[in-house]
């Protein structure tokens, strides 16, 4: 009952780092599973095999993990929020703006790539909202 207690107080304080790290595992899983999901119609073949690269995959389900594992440790490691809230930025403004560029050039009436840019810089704006709320060093000196 104690445990379900922690549990549940665990997800009401971080429900943040919970959700964002739920979605950057999915969408994680979802790069590393579709190795031709971005294209680029002027073709520099550079760009679509680094971000099709099965590593920008395995960036999201990492960071994503380590946001919901965050959530739920006690010692709450600022350092390690710190570097998984700043991935999790960048790796949604890659995301969002590449999405955004790609779907100028996706066929017309299949505006995925425009609602997922859209959708990730709306979860950038999250991020960087959960960087201001977090605790900091300063917060623990203050005590």
């Amino acid at each position: 009952m104690k445990s379900l207690k922690r549990l549940i107080n665990c997800v009401k304080q971080n429900i943040l780092h919970i959700v964002i790290g739920t979605n950057l595992a999915i969408i994680g899983t979802m790069l590393l599973m579709h190795h031709h999901y971005f294209f680029w119609p002027p073709q520099p073949e550079w760009i679509t095999a680094t971000e099709n690269d099965s590593v920008v995959g395995f960036v999201g389900i990492v960071t994503g993990i380590g946001l919901i594992s965050w959530a739920f440790d006690e010692k709450k490691p600022i350092e390690l929020n710190r570097i998984l809230i700043s991935t999790a930025s960048a790796y949604y403004a890659l995301l969002g703006t590449t999405e955004l560029m790609h779907g100028l050039f996706a066929p017309q009436g299949v505006p995925n790539m425009m609602t997922a840019g859209a959708t990730e810089l709306a979860l950038l704006f999250v991020t960087l909202y959960m960087a201001k709320i977090s605790p900091t060093k300063k917060d623990d000196d203050d005590k």
